[in-house]
């Protein structure tokens, strides 16, 4: 039974994820109605520099309403502010916050009680953490740290490094996790990591120096470059060197990549082994709307632009 009438529960729901379900949650399990209020893209962008657009937070959300069967009981309305009607709805008796936004709670009733409306009882929730203890947040998902459930990534992958890979499991990555396509001067962008000899050198041929190459100096198990300047790099150095056995993502391999992606940069990886299952701790641990290049055998370059649903398929078929 809930104990109150109307809800009120405002945000942005970047990445709709752990935390802001929380909230959700929390307002219908208290109240029979929840106004949500969903902040547009301009009074967003002064609290955030990076958001999904006001469509796509739309959609997510009626998504995980519907899926919770919250939509009859839901009233969804447009945020230009942090009061949207909570300074004039007479019905509303709940706000729902978290920590962080509690002030605005406390300007609401002010201005309720301005407005001579009854002030609201206000309810903080508790932040939600990750596995790693740190604070669940969309900046955090953006930057390929954790999943929106809280996952850690760099903890997922040490949990299979050095191991092999079951052969169902690698028979399935070989089927493209992107589009095929042709590498040529119109992917130029600076976030792209590129994992194989042919990739990398296709991209330097079409001028697109990759953030990270990772590269083995062999093409289907055939020595195919002696030298990174073959590949097309002017320099003939790498910037680390790291063992990666067949079939297994060894922990250095794992930590390179990862000091890479936090560079400020553009690195070289020269694997000694193989490095055919470096796209997986690249597509893992790089930010979202980072675009991952690797080589699929007879099918050409794949293109995987990171996602967080693209990471959870991930996930999901590695068993972590």
């Amino acid at each position: 039974m809930q104990k109150y009438h109307h809800a009120a529960l405002g945000g942005t729901f970047d990445l709709l994820h752990a935390g802001h379900i929380a909230l959700i949650d929390k307002a219908f399990a208290l109240s029979k109605l929840v106004t949500i209020g969903l902040t547009t893209d301009n009074f967003a962008k002064k609290n955030k520099s990076t958001f999904q657009n006001y469509a796509t937070r739309l959609k997510n959300l009626k998504a995980y309403l519907a899926s919770k069967n919250y939509l009859k009981r839901t009233k969804l309305i447009t945020l230009e502010d942090i009061y949207g009607n909570a300074t004039k709805d007479k019905s509303l008796d709940l706000i729902v916050v978290s920590k962080e936004t509690s002030n605005n709670a406390e300007q609401i009733n002010k201005a309720r009680t301005k407005s001579k409306l009854n002030k609201l009882k206000v309810v903080i929730v508790t932040q939600v953490l990750a596995k790693d203890r740190k604070p669940i947040n969309s900046t955090r998902i953006r930057s390929g740290e954790i999943s929106k459930e809280g996952k850690n990534y760099l903890e997922l992958l040490y949990k299979i490094s050095g191991k092999q890979l079951p052969q169902t499991t690698r028979a399935k990555l070989k089927i493209p996790f992107g589009k095929i396509v042709k590498i040529d001067s119109k992917l130029k962008s600076y976030s792209i990591v590129g994992v194989g000899d042919i990739t990398v050198s296709n991209l330097i041929r079409n001028k697109i120096l990759p953030k990270i190459s990772i590269v083995d100096f062999y093409v289907e198990r055939k020595l195919a470059f002696n030298s990174l300047t073959q590949l097309g790099f002017g320099a003939a150095n790498a910037d680390v060197i790291v063992k990666n056995e067949a079939g297994q993502i060894s922990k250095n391999l794992i930590i390179s990549i990862k000091k890479a992606l936090d560079s400020n940069n553009s690195s070289v990886i020269v694997v000694d082994g193989e490095e055919d299952l470096a796209t997986i701790p690249a597509i893992l641990l790089s930010p979202l709307g980072t675009k991952v290049i690797y080589g699929q055998p007879h099918k050409g370059a794949v293109l995987v632009e990171v996602e967080t649903n693209i990471k959870d398929k991930l996930c999901k078929l590695l068993g972590i």
